[in-house]
């Protein structure tokens, strides 16, 4: 049972227990498409204390959060939503120029692509989309190939 696992791992202070139960709520709700659920359980892991290098976890948090944040400022509930999306986009921009395409150029251009969804620049948009999904599959990414591909499947409705 999750819910006594979470009792204990608060019980015990174990974070890496906390991390794991949070993040699989996460990831859950994100892939449900329930968004606020998905930033509320985002919160509560991000919270958690952690290290203060950087690691693959502050990659997908800032990737994620960023694909939420333009998902929410979208659906109208405020321009803080396409503020804390930008962040992430600036902050996926900085890691692009640092060299290492395979990891993050896809993530890049998919929240360009939410981006310009946000601020109604259907071309752009479009163009970032196709973008996300080529390099997401020239890497090897099939995962992250396919969340482009569900995104921009969903941008598409969202315009016809």
């Amino acid at each position: 049972n999750e819910n006594a696992l979470l009792a204990n791992a608060k019980l015990t202070k174990q974070n890496q227990g906390l991390k794991t139960i949070f993040l699989r709520r996460f990831f859950s709700a994100f892939w449900a498409g329930d968004y606020n659920d998905a930033d509320k359980w985002l919160e509560i892991f991000t919270a958690l204390p952690t290290s203060k290098m950087p690691n693959v976890g502050l990659v997908h948090k800032t990737f994620y959060e960023g694909i939420i944040a333009f998902h929410r400022n979208r659906n109208g509930e405020g321009e803080d939503w396409l503020e804390k999306g930008k962040k992430a986009l600036d902050k996926m921009e900085v890691w692009a120029e640092s060299g290492c395409k395979a990891i993050f150029e896809n993530k890049l251009y998919l929240l360009e692509s939410e981006h310009y969804a946000s601020m109604c620049n259907i071309v752009a948009s479009k163009e970032s989309y196709e973008l996300s999904v080529k390099t997401a599959r020239d890497h090897g990414l099939v995962h992250e190939q396919g969340i482009a591909c569900e995104l921009y499947g969903k941008f598409l409705l969202s315009i016809s």
